[in-house]
């Protein structure tokens, strides 16, 4: 393949003339965006479990909601990225940016 059609092939649409468009999401945007919402999710969890198992209304039941809030949303992050990225690798999505580089002399 010569370099202007590997150039091409980078940037072109992942459709073939014809067939419907399909959108494609770069894998980062779908790690970073999953990783988002279960972050957003798992704090949300977090609060209500803190507000259920604590043993009464008190000062330390702020603490107590930061803390699960912190625990809840950093967990839901981590698996919104694992989700995030097994989408990806599922379409076969590369991005553009982890095109191999050429040596230039």
């Amino acid at each position: 393949m010569s370099e202007e059609m590997g150039a091409r092939a980078r940037v072109t649409p992942s459709h073939v003339e014809g067939s419907p468009h399909m959108r494609v999401v770069d894998p980062s945007d779908a790690v970073t965006g999953l990783g988002f919402v279960f972050g957003t999710v798992g704090a949300l969890f977090g609060v209500v479990a803190a507000l259920f198992v604590s043993p009464g209304i008190s000062f330390a039941l702020l603490g107590y909601c930061l803390l699960a809030a912190l625990a809840g949303g950093s967990a839901g992050i981590v698996t919104g990225g694992l989700v995030g990225a097994i989408f990806a690798v599922m379409r076969g999505v590369t991005s553009h940016r982890d095109a191999p580089k050429r040596d230039t002399i």
